[in-house]
């Protein structure tokens, strides 16, 4: 079992990867934050570049032995690679269009981009309020622990949902369709894949230890049930690219 609940979502992420990605392939991770999913793909033998704005969050990612960059892209210059990921970091990049095409550029012919990403915009309320009454509710309750004026800790004691979303869920981030049809005009086409993702914004409320990563796992296993009895809608989306052969 994993240690920290952060695992459980790296390894969802890792799996979605390897799917796409030729054994020892070249990986440039855009947006790698502390960079677990990069010590993850490194482990699994992949050869990882990774790339993020913020100086703590490549130091931290240095530290776990990745080549990791301070970098704004597409500002960033590398060499050609196989698999262009960006996890959850398009949406914010203001230059959509420089970053798709940087992306196009950089994978060697026959590359895949992947972009792991959300559906901010769809979330309905029977979706937030499902999410809602878990908090309260669900045996991992007992074991949040928000920290102040962010999302959790507003959601947890909201009395009007949608409010709460949107305030933390600005609107100058791309959306999901708009992020597509970037991509799909420079490479042509796309393949768009739902995923869960509310089960994500419970990992910052969780300390690191087995128990918590448990009681995740049983939360993100919850989320699935509900999305396939379509109790709620999928949050998570995936965008899968591939650079066509020359």
């Amino acid at each position: 079992m994993s240690a920290a609940p952060i695992d459980i979502a790296t390894q969802h992420t890792a799996e979605f990867i390897a799917r796409h990605a030729p054994e020892q392939s070249a990986i440039l991770e855009i947006g790698c934050g502390e960079g677990h999913l990069a010590q993850h793909l490194q482990g699994a033998g992949f050869t990882v570049i990774a790339i993020d704005a913020n100086a703590d969050a490549i130091a931290a990612t240095r530290a776990k032995g990745v080549d990791a960059h301070e970098a704004h892209w597409p500002d960033f210059k590398c060499n050609p690679v196989d698999i262009v990921i960006f996890t959850r970091s398009l949406h914010h990049i203001h230059d959509l269009d420089g970053a798709v095409s940087k992306a196009h550029a950089v994978l060697r012919d026959g590359g895949v981009l992947l972009v792991e990403d959300f559906a901010f915009n769809e979330a309905d309320r029977k979706t937030m309020n499902w999410f809602a009454e878990r908090l309260q509710t669900n045996s991992l309750a007992p074991a949040l622990s928000a920290p102040p004026d962010s999302f959790m800790a507003d959601l947890m004691e909201a009395k009007e949902l949608g409010s709460v979303w949107e305030s933390h869920h600005h609107h100058d981030l791309h959306e999901v369709a708009v992020m597509a049809k970037a991509i799909d005009k420079t490479f042509g086409t796309s393949e768009i894949l739902n995923a869960p993702y509310l089960y994500r914004y419970l990992i910052s409320c969780l300390e690191e230890n087995v128990d918590a990563a448990v009681k995740l796992a049983a939360f993100k296993q919850q989320e699935e049930g509900a999305i396939a009895q379509r109790q709620i809608i999928p949050i998570g989306r995936r965008i899968i690219a591939k650079k066509d052969m020359r």
